[in-house]
Formats: structure tokens, sequence, C-alpha cells
């Protein structure tokens, strides 16, 4: 049973700016109140996600301060050992280093400055398997490197950073309309472009990581070679709107095959609300294959799933929708799911092991907000029917048949 549409799965004490899943049970947020003297934390929180009477349920397990300074963006990987985290701070990226270690309940570190527990509303049932003496899997993060990635003279500020699949490279961008690739774990920069003539508000890498696209406040989007930084090709927009965000999602999960996905918002608010787009490009041509409406909402976020199935959309006004990515038809929508805008999204596995945490769903989606909660949104398998809808037609089927019998007289 999935729990309710785009229920509350946690509450933070804090704002958040990113979501990020580490495997079928764990995911971690981040963000914070910045550097103003407001009370309100800047971390990286680690959440560990449980079924308890058909109803997931989520509970912190670890947390690790970030100072002064709020996390805006990021993005993870697993290097085989632990998962990295990459994450904007002000004008600069910070590298952080999540190990899993397994600890006893009794024996759980408490009073940490970089890591510690924090019991939420909902954690008590979310540990109640601790309290029987379990053991469990928590992380141990730590910083690892911080380098500055954003040189605008007045107002740096690192807006996106992505890794590519392989971690070889990591790619950011900025206030300064820069693309930088960096060579990972030495951080030391291959090249960096004068990509765009404003802010970069979004980076992603190809797959196969050849490829690198940028998106810009400047109303553009580009494609270039990763290995120098070369343009390879301009995408062509709908013309009075500006490119929000990119992404790369798989073709049916081949590693091998792979389209672009972007999202599109007005230029100009008008009195009459004009439509926001999803678009479906083809990526070795660089040419649309499908531009969907997604109505008068101005998208704030895009994610896809780790198979490329599913496409997901935030709004300003904290609407969350799922598309079928090679269609584009709308699956699921929660209109105003956040009493804020959607600051990010995150789909969880979908692998068998990550479905008898979370649910034999079609999907699960973790969507965060400003406003500091996290929420969950699940769809039933495609073909599948609820317990309560065999039984009405079951009742319906037995009526049938008895209406039948006593016209005909047997």
């Amino acid at each position: 049973m999935a729990s309710a549409k785009g229920g509350l799965l946690a509450r933070s004490d804090f704002p958040l700016y990113a979501v990020k899943a580490l495997d079928e049970r764990h995911f971690l947020v981040a963000g914070g109140g910045g550097a103003a003297k407001t009370g309100i934390a800047n971390a990286i929180e680690v959440y560990e996600v449980k079924f308890l009477s058909d109803k997931a349920v989520a509970g912190s397990i670890c947390r690790h301060d970030t100072g002064t300074k709020s996390i805006m963006n990021g993005c993870n990987v697993y290097d085989g050992r632990n998962h990295i985290f990459a994450a904007g701070l002000d004008d600069e990226c910070h590298i952080y280093s999540l190990k899993y270690k397994v600890t006893s309940p009794d024996k759980n570190e408490k009073g940490s400055n970089d890591v510690r527990q924090r019991k939420s509303g909902n954690e008590n049932s979310a540990n109640k398997e601790e309290e029987e003496g379990t053991k469990q899997i928590q992380f141990d993060i730590e910083e690892i490197k911080q380098i500055k990635t954003d040189f605008h003279k007045e107002s740096g500020f690192q807006k996106a950073v992505q890794f590519s699949r392989d971690h070889s490279i990591l790619a950011t961008g900025g206030s300064d309309g820069y693309l930088r690739v960096w060579k990972y774990p030495s951080m030391e920069k291959v090249f960096e472009v004068a990509a765009h003539k404003s802010d970069v508000d979004d980076i992603d890498i190809s797959p196969d990581g050849q490829k690198i696209v940028t998106v810009s406040r400047d109303h553009c989007g580009f494609v270039w070679k990763s290995e120098d930084g070369s343009k390879i090709k301009d995408l062509n927009g709908p013309q009075e709107y500006r490119f929000r965000a990119c992404r790369y999602g798989l073709i049916e999960g081949k590693k091998d095959k792979f389209n672009l996905y972007t999202i599109s918002i007005p230029v100009k608010r008008s009195q009459k609300p004009q439509p926001c787009y999803l678009t479906l490009w083809d990526s070795e041509s660089f040419r649309s294959k499908g531009n969907q409406d997604t109505g008068t909402e101005v998208l704030s976020s895009l994610a896809l799933s780790e198979d490329g199935v599913y496409a997901a959309v935030g709004t300003i006004s904290g609407s969350v929708a799922v598309y079928i990515s090679f269609s584009l038809k709308k699956l699921y929508y929660v209109k105003e799911a956040h009493s804020i805008f959607v600051t990010g999204l995150a789909f969880m596995p979908s692998s068998e092991a990550a479905q008898a945490i979370t649910g034999s769903q079609d999907f699960t989606l973790l969507s965060i907000s400003a406003d500091n909660t996290i929420r969950l949104h699940q769809v039933a398998p495609r073909g599948s029917y609820s317990a309560a809808l065999v039984v009405v037609l079951f009742i319906c089927f037995i009526t049938l048949i008895f209406w039948l019998i006593s016209e005909l007289g047997l």
C-alpha cells in the first residue's frame, strides 16, 4: 500500500535545498539558514527509510554541521567504498565523504560536533528496531576537500555541480557564467569556458561522459565536449522562454542509450499566465523529439529516475508532477504538496531490494522545499489493482449472477 499521495515523510529544522538518494534505504538532505544569525542550522542530514504498518517512515540517523554556510546545490556518486557528495557553499565546492559504519544502539555516539543524531517527529517509529537491540547502519561524514569554483567580482556563487558517472570529472557553474571542469579526486582544473553571459543555472554530464550540457539565465543552452570544452551544439528552445534545468536520462535502462531533458519557463511574467514546457531531446542531433505543456505553474526543478523511465518536475507554488519519459505523458500530480517552491527532487532506486523497503511501487520520489519538509510520492505499478477494487468487482460479479438466475427463473 502506498503512503498518502505527497504525504509528509519527515520534517527538518532547517530549509532544504538538496536531496540525494544514497542507496535503497538511505537518502541525504542539505541546506540551512545561511550566515544570518537566526539560530537556524546549516547541515547535511542522512535519513533511513522503513516501511512500518504499510506506511513509509523516515528517521534521521546522522548529521554534519557545515558551519556558517548553507549548502544550496549538490550531486553525489558512489566510488565503490564511500558515497561522495559535492556541494555548493557560496562560491566554493566542498567535497564530503560518507562512509558506512555499523553501530549498536547502546554504542551510538552522542554529542559529537560533526556528526550527531537528532530525533524527528516520526523517528520513534522508524527506530523501533533499534530499541529491540538490532544493529544500525550509520555514516561517518567527513569534509575531504574544498575549492573555489566561481569568480564573479561582486557576488560569486556556485549554482550547479555534477559528477560524471565514472566520477573521474566534476563540472561546476555559477554566477560568473563559466563552465569549469575539474579532475576528481585531485580537483585539478581541466579547463574553463566562458559559457554564458549570465548565471549558469544547471549542468549535466552525459552518461558516457563525453558531453556536458549547460543552461543559463541568458536564455541559452549549450552542449560542450567534456574533453576540452569545445562547443558542440546550441539548444534551440521555445521563443520567449529560458531553460531552467537539464538532465540526461537512460533509454530502457541501457547505459549506452540516453536522451536529454530540459524544462523551460517564460522569460517575462504576463497578466495571462503562459505555460511551461518539459522537452525531450535526441542526444546526438540535439533536436527536439517532444515538447510537453506542463501548465502555467512556473517550474523550479527537474529529476530523472535512475532507469530513465520517469521525469519529475517541481514548481515554485510547491506542486509535484511525474511524466513517463518516452511519451511525456503525465502520470502523477499533487498540487501544492509543499507550501512554497520545490527546491529539489530525487528518485529512490527501483530495484527489488528497494521495493522491499519502500513498497512495491512503480516509483518512489522524494521532494523537498524551503518549508523544511520532505515528502513522499509513489504510484502503484501500472496494470495492478487495489484490493478494494478487486473486492468491489467480485461483489458486482456475484450480484450479476444472482440477477441473471432470478431473471431466467433458474
